[in-house]
């Protein structure tokens, strides 16, 4: 029912506004014109019950009462907004409008309703609006035929619906002895295509080839019998049969299960505490299913570390499998990472890898760079980067550091070598608006996409959940508002990430992959909690807490406790790794850059790290032996079995036992002295072998309070 018995206040943003006065003042809103073309289009504005928190459902209709699209009035809005509906709720809501819904209505008048108490009420600002007209589209494409790859046999081809980007829908059918249709896949468009598609299709997108993966199983049943292949349109009613269509035949023998070297996927997220997986069972706040799901078919290590609680040392490491206390790079503040070290990307290359990396760097010369400033730069004061020659800069970046693709960046701003659909393109800095953690994963496929028939590491290092919190709102929408708003935006910017990883491992498992491919996933740090987890609106750029949580360990971001060392930790790799398996001996991310060298048959001199396969294969005493180290911030800490030494400053002495359930909450040093003595000596032997010569000193007031806050006395 359309009621306008009631006052309806229509308050246009950025046009001028009217109203209409019936009885009493209830709902209140507004909305933009359309915006976009039939490819984007897309319609915000706000609505609300004044005096009322609750979201209002919106719906976009048609003249004859069909509903296009429907949302709730629940994103982020603007003061004057919050005082119009008198609450400090939030009222905003976008329609996204899918091209088929552009191509079905096109050409209608259509209004916006807000719907109160199973009334609906139209808020439009200036009277009807009318969905744009939609071009003409009609399918092409083409049979390209069957080849083998990758130990199978890959059906191959190109499709498309004119002035459409997103896929189509590919069925393969053949015929049986009696000449019956017989189903054998159905599948969609996905992988690059030439320029040449691109044009013929009249689309932005170039992902118009499909690359399907025929079952070994129509060998035997239906050999040599031809392959018919059709593709139906996004949106409309039309199919079409495609060009060379029953020309290619099924196979009559299998594929060769020719041998190769493993690809090598490492995910390295940002500042994502332990909690922050579903699988750890620690919240049940958390949504990562795909995460997850490589934990179930792999190992999860219950103390998983990495090699320092900031992300540009403990970056370092991770990208060579060396200490970064070997290159002087202990801290944030000794960035860039020198030249004189090879990366892993160096050493696979050696064995004939493409290598890529995405997502975030962090190794290069940045305004921080002080001290290379002085050394490099000394008449620069104070030190800016923009003051050091291009080439230098670059030449810190990954591609020039054993990474063939590169794009890299934080947000916004990147530099990259390759295009949106991973085509080689000269270096260039770059500005995409989208949003961050999506166009990491983009670029992963892409470089999946363009390598898949040949050995390749890859680098995903997803720019998540470190501030700035930022997600778009189809990840916010999968989490209630009732939850502190910095937790909502970590959690949704988790969610990001893992989506991310299931369109990563998607792709392996469709271009035959999956088993034969070694996968990550680590953090690179515990979260910074900022004390006391103070939750200050997303958008306050001073707050510490980013939303994440270190549960059930101590401490946080920048210090040598549990909750800033241990982190999500998991391998995944179906040839060599039994599913649902759980190690708890200490285990460190040198040991995962160790694990995929070694698998590569790359040259393993000089690492750190030691072969997680032993491990895997129940050879727990040479890790349960190896003394793990950290050094940060004049505090320093070793890990030998089940014993942990930490020293904060000079007089913060503590040791743990960590097989206790809360392993830092009592200190032992006084009842095992020696044991606290052989963990030190073990550490200042391996410090005095580092380059930067390590100041032994109290540790200044303002952090020595963080420290006894977390820490027992």
């Amino acid at each position: 029912m359309l009621s306008l018995n009631r006052l309806v206040v229509i308050s246009l943003i950025s046009l001028v506004g009217f109203q209409f006065e019936i009885e009493a003042r209830e709902i209140d809103g507004g909305a933009r014109v359309f915006s976009g073309g039939y490819r984007n289009l897309s319609l915000d504005g706000w609505a609300c019950v004044v005096g009322d928190d609750k979201p209002v459902k919106v719906s976009l209709v048609t003249q004859v009462g069909d509903v296009i699209a429907s949302t709730f009035a629940s994103r982020e809005s603007e003061v004057n907004i919050q005082n119009r509906c008198a609450t400090h709720s939030h009222h905003r809501f976008k329609f996204d409008i899918p091209q088929e819904t552009v191509f079905r209505y096109q050409n209608q008048t259509v209004f916006v309703e807000a719907r109160h108490q199973d009334e609906a009420f139209r808020i439009n600002a200036n009277g009807p609006l009318q969905i744009p007209t939609h071009p003409s589209s009609t399918l092409k494409g083409f049979v390209d035929g069957v080849n083998q790859v990758n130990g199978a046999h890959f059906l191959f081809g190109w499709a498309c619906q004119t002035h459409s980007d997103g896929p189509v829908v590919i069925v393969v059918t053949t015929k049986d002895e009696n000449g019956n249709d017989v189903a054998i896949t159905t599948s969609e468009t996905s992988s690059v295509a030439e320029s040449a598609v691109q044009t013929t299709c009249n689309t932005k997108s170039t992902r118009h080839r499909y690359r399907i993966k025929l079952p070994e199983s129509l060998i035997d049943k239906y050999p040599s019998q031809p392959l018919f292949v059709k593709a139906i349109s996004r949106f409309g009613d039309s199919t079409r049969t495609l060009v060379g269509s029953g020309k290619f035949k099924i196979p009559s023998v299998a594929a060769n299960k020719n041998s190769r070297k493993p690809n090598v996927i490492v995910f390295f997220t940002d500042d994502q505490g332990y909690a922050d997986l579903g699988i750890q069972n620690v919240r049940d706040d958390v949504l990562t299913p795909n995460i997850d799901k490589l934990a179930q078919n792999g190992a999860r290590f219950t103390n998983g570390y990495i090699t320092a609680p900031q992300c540009s040392p403990s970056r370092a490491a991770m990208i060579t499998g060396m200490y970064q206390a070997r290159f002087a790079m202990d801290e944030n503040q000794h960035i860039p990472m020198t030249l004189n070290v090879n990366t892993l990307a160096d050493r696979f290359k050696q064995q004939g890898y493409t290598t890529g990396i995405m997502g975030k760097w962090h190794l290069e010369i940045m305004n921080s760079s002080r001290e290379w400033g002085r050394q490099n730069y000394p008449e620069v004061i104070p030190f800016r980067v923009n003051q050091v020659p291009e080439a230098e800069r670059r030449s810190y970046f990954p591609h020039q550091r054993g990474f063939d693709d590169m794009f890299v960046g934080y947000t916004h701003s990147y530099l990259r070598n390759v295009d949106d659909f991973g085509n080689k393109i000269d270096t260039e800095s770059y500005i995409d608006r989208g949003f961050r953690v999506d166009l990491t994963t983009d670029a992963a496929t892409a470089f999946i996409d363009k390598n898949w028939t040949k050995p390749f590491y890859m680098h995903v290092a997803h720019y998540a959940p470190h501030v700035p919190l930022e997600a778009v709102q189809k990840y916010l929408d999968r989490f209630p508002q009732d939850m502190p708003h910095r937790r909502r935006y970590a959690l949704a910017l988790m969610a990001a990430v893992d989506d991310g990883v299931g369109k990563v491992l998607d792709k392996l498992e469709a271009l035959n992959l999956l088993d034969d491919t070694l996968i990550f996933f680590i953090s690179d740090n515990g979260a910074p909690l900022g004390d006391d987890m103070t939750d200050l609106p997303a958008s306050v750029a001073r707050e510490a807490w980013n939303g994440s949580r270190n549960d059930p360990f101590t401490g946080e971001k920048g210090m040598l406790t549990e909750g800033a060392l241990r982190v999500p930790f998991i391998m995944h790799w179906p040839n060599k790794v039994q599913s649902n398996v759980v190690i708890d001996s200490p285990v460190s991310s040198l040991d995962a850059a160790y694990t995929a060298i070694n698998a590569a048959g790359a040259n393993t001199d000089n690492l750190d790290g030691m072969d997680l396969l032993n491990l895997l294969a129940g050879d727990d005493s040479q890790f349960q032996e190896r003394p793990l180290f950290w050094r940060f911030f004049f505090q320093r800490a070793v890990r030998k079995g089940d014993w942990k030494y930490m020293q904060a400053g000079i007089k913060r002495e503590y040791l743990f036992d960590m097989t206790s359930p809360e392993p830092e909450s009592t200190n032992l040093i006084d009842q095992h002295p020696d044991i606290a003595l052989e963990l030190r000596n073990l550490y200042w032997q391996w410090a005095n072998e580092m380059p930067r010569k390590e100041p032994l000193v109290e540790i200044p007031i303002p952090f020595a309070k963080r420290v006894d806050l977390y820490l027992p006395d």
